[in-house]
């Protein structure tokens, strides 16, 4: 798909606005979103033993620190 330069002029626009007044930037790790968060024949099995856990899904414990400082 080609779009002209017009076209191409308003899409970048578009993205620049987006970016300069929407856009909250954070690279805090427990506030990323998971990226490969499908479910695999490599999670590990839920204690039922017949369906396995997603472990993307799985939240941090709050009281832990996982954090070095």
């Amino acid at each position: 798909m080609f779009v002209s330069s017009e076209g191409s002029k308003i899409v970048s626009k578009e993205i620049l606005r987006v970016i300069k007044e929407e856009w909250e930037t954070s690279l805090y790790w427990k506030t990323m979103p998971v990226e490969f968060g499908e479910d695999s024949p490599y999670d590990p099995v839920h204690s039922d033993g017949t369906s396995t856990v997603n472990v993307s899904n799985v939240p941090f414990p709050e009281d832990e620190d996982w954090e070095w400082e």
